[in-house]
């Protein structure tokens, strides 16, 4: 499957803009929300940028095991096999 370097620095950019709004918006309602609610509704808004952050990596372009599978596919050897 290709994927081209540009969809997946959008989807970077997108995952990581998302990311901040929500542990802001996440961050905003555990100080200021009223106090069982506002705990509950920063908690999940916390945890789901810690998802959207915790996928960033699988968008980088030159992951290792990308690399190896097309340095295989090229008839390249990989000295780290």
């Amino acid at each position: 499957m290709t994927r081209s370097l540009r969809s997946l620095f959008a989807v970077r950019v997108l995952l990581l803009a998302n990311g901040a709004c929500l542990v802001a918006t996440g961050a905003l309602y555990l100080a200021y929300g009223a106090r069982p609610a506002g705990f509950v509704v920063g908690g999940v808004l916390v945890a789901v940028a810690a998802v959207l952050f915790g996928c960033v990596p699988y968008t980088d372009p030159y992951r290792r095991g990308r690399r190896r599978a097309n340095r295989r596919r090229c008839g390249v050897s990989d000295p780290f096999t």
